[in-house]
């Protein structure tokens, strides 16, 4: 099977699913971790996955928790709006230092499963999937 190239130095998004369905995107500021699952050649280019989430519409009621320090979280939070949790690839910018895993910025209250998720995005987060994780519960995500 064919696989897509890694975006070098292009700040884009991937998509994933957790062990209850959860989905979440997972922004690499240009450097951080694709599984290969997420690249395959089958699938439509990886950086089409964040202006693709935000096709979805707004959800009612939707309520966002944002967990980033960032000047302007306004990415983070219209990203959870359409239900999905939201991690970055922090590493370059970290107080910490290297954490080697995407950091949760923004949580949304109602979270979709995939089956909410047009067949293309549910694809490939269902081919993404971890199935030791909970979006819900994971501040932390490693991706090797």
């Amino acid at each position: 099977m064919s696989q897509q190239e890694y975006p070098h130095a292009l700040d884009c998004a991937w998509i994933a699913s957790d062990r209850q369905g959860h989905v979440a995107v997972f922004i690499t500021a240009g450097e951080g971790p694709i599984p290969a699952q997420a690249l395959r050649g089958d699938f439509f280019p990886v950086k089409e996955v964040e202006p693709r989430v935000l096709c979805l519409g707004i959800r009612p009621d939707q309520a966002v928790t944002n967990l980033s320090d960032a000047p302007n979280p306004s990415s983070y939070i219209a990203l959870a709006q359409r239900g999905v949790f939201v991690y970055d690839w922090t590493d370059f910018t970290s107080i910490k230092g290297p954490l080697n895993a995407y950091e949760l910025l923004a949580r949304p209250l109602l979270p979709i499963t995939c089956t909410d998720l047009p067949i293309e995005l549910r694809e490939v987060a269902e081919a993404v999937r971890f199935a030791d994780v909970c979006f819900a519960d994971s501040s932390l995500v490693a991706v090797k």
